[in-house]
């Protein structure tokens, strides 16, 4: 399988930044006529002709069919990115899981799979995720991959560094100070983006899902843990993997259950999959998995419905609080947990409005696909990001 070298390859690395900004807009916006990028980027038609030639030569980008310019009437062939001619690998790892897509330019997944993860050591893990690519790769009949992006649960973002080395803190694979990014680039041949799972998701959502256009919204996952993701005028909000720890304890109901770590009526103790569970085995009096929790309350089960309906009003209460604080208008759930939000919906809206001072509707809340390959989608996307902006 050929490689693309490091960092990125070809005409990419001399891109001006005016370059790159048509690119990103073409890439989250679709073919646009010149004219209409003109006019989006502030540039002129001259720069914008001068800026696009030697990226339609080098086939970065692509004219379509002749077609009526909208704002003047004139033929014109719209451009638009050549999204298939650059693949991306996107691993999201589990404490048991790798999950693998390689995706378009535009993230739209061209093949995808999941396996256990066989052997939890760093250069064990690096290795299985060679074979994903080499086995994808070959399925899908490609040839060779721009770049890869790992997303990860752990702090993968303001850790230590050894000269300009990030160091990776993974607790569900019981990684500590890991120098993950160039060990994965050693075992794919490929530049490699290591990010926070969460903050890889936000910017999937920022680019290509329920955030894409948004300026600000924020993302809440739910799930095994409570995470958090904030994009404020179009970027991420820095945070460390202490201050997301912070907001899963975040007192929703002072006098509401305890989690394990001791705290009372936090966000964790309501809404970790562990703590519906127990709550849930608790009244029924045997284990009972979180899908079935789900299943059980839908269906009208009365201890059940009890523990999602108690869930999702302090998931409105989280929502209220986030909202008030960071004045977004827009939260995104997603997880493996958010089903809770869609059988617990009433209870979830009714809470927010009335912490919202009973105004309803002044938060728009969207419920995304329970899909750990979205989560993989977030590791291209970081990838993406970085070919596109020239960032590392």
């Amino acid at each position: 399988m050929g490689v693309v070298p490091r960092r990125w390859s070809g005409m990419w690395d001399a891109l001006p930044d005016a370059a790159r900004s048509i690119v990103k807009e073409l890439i989250i916006h679709g073919p646009q006529s010149r004219t209409a990028l003109a006019k989006t980027l502030h540039l002129s038609t001259g720069s914008l002709t001068r800026l696009t030639k030697p990226m339609v030569d080098a086939g970065l980008l692509i004219e379509g069919d002749v077609v009526h310019d909208p704002v003047n009437g004139r033929p014109t062939r719209p451009l638009d990115v050549a999204a298939a001619n650059h693949p991306f690998l996107g691993l999201k790892l589990t404490a048991d899981q790798v999950h693998a897509v390689i995706t378009d330019l535009r993230a739209g997944v061209v093949a995808a799979r999941d396996e256990p993860i066989a052997d939890h050591s760093p250069e064990a893990v690096c290795r299985q995720a060679r074979r994903l690519l080499d086995e994808l790769s070959a399925g899908a009949g490609l040839s060779r991959i721009v770049a890869a992006g790992v997303a990860i649960g752990g702090d993968a973002r303001s850790s230590a560094q050894v000269g300009r080395e990030r160091l990776v803190d993974a607790p569900f694979l019981g990684w500590r100070q890991v120098a993950l990014e160039p060990m994965m680039e050693r075992a794919l041949g490929v530049p490699c983006v290591v990010e926070n799972d969460v903050a890889a998701l936000a910017h999937q959502h920022h680019w290509f899902g329920a955030g894409r256009g948004l300026r600000d919204f924020a993302l809440v996952t739910i799930g095994a843990g409570i995470g958090y993701a904030l994009i404020v005028h179009d970027h991420l909000v820095a945070a460390t993997e202490a201050d997301l720890g912070m907001f899963g304890h975040l007192v929703v109901n002072p006098g509401g259950p305890m989690c394990p770590e001791g705290h009372r009526g936090c966000a964790s103790a309501y809404l970790a999959s562990e703590s519906v569970e127990n709550a849930a085995g608790q009244g029924l009096r045997r284990a009972v998995p979180y899908a079935e929790v789900m299943r059980l309350a839908a269906d009208g089960d009365p201890v059940c419905l009890t523990v999602v309906r108690e869930a999702a009003a302090a998931l409105g209460r989280l929502i209220a609080h986030i909202t008030t604080m960071s004045m977004v208008k827009t939260v995104v759930l997603a997880g493996e947990g958010v089903e809770l939000a869609r059988v617990g919906k009433d209870d979830l809206e009714r809470a927010l409005t009335a912490n919202r001072r009973d105004v309803p509707g002044s938060v728009h809340v969207v419920a995304e696909a329970d899909d750990f390959r979205e989560w993989a989608r977030g590791g291209a996307v970081v990838a993406i990001q970085s070919f596109v902006t020239g960032s590392d």
